[in-house]
């Protein structure tokens, strides 16, 4: 399931890109703000199955930081790819940027999936 949402939103980066129709960017919006909400839970759902309880906050916080400072700093940098570059520039530059992600974490996805649950600080026997 993460290959997958990873993989739509490569699709939707390089969607948005290529579209000159306004509903079908709303469409893609839709099925964005979808995706989203699925990542997250998944994203969510790993991180609180693999994290030790006593780490849990610490390490929600230190996404949250992440996945806030980054929306802050992808928006200027969209700001100023577009004034330089055109404005399909910021999505060719996301859809590039997903893509390479993409590729450095297909492998390890297999292992986080494959990672035991952590049971008060420590792994489970369990598969």
């Amino acid at each position: 399931m993460m290959r997958v949402c990873l993989s739509l939103e490569v699709i939707m980066h390089v969607s948005f890109a290529l579209t000159t129709q306004g509903w079908i960017a709303l469409v893609i919006m839709f099925v964005f703000g979808f995706y989203a909400f699925i990542w997250g839970t998944i994203s969510t759902t790993v991180r609180q199955r693999l994290v030790p309880h006593e780490l849990q906050g610490r390490v929600s916080s230190v996404n949250s930081v992440g996945v806030f400072g980054g929306m802050v700093i992808g928006q200027a940098l969209g700001g100023v790819i577009a004034q330089v570059w055109g404005l399909t520039a910021p999505w060719w530059f996301a859809f590039a940027g997903a893509a390479l992600t993409l590729l450095f974490v297909w492998r390890p996805i297999s292992q986080i999936v494959s990672a035991r649950p952590v049971v008060d600080g420590v792994q489970a026997n369990e598969p």
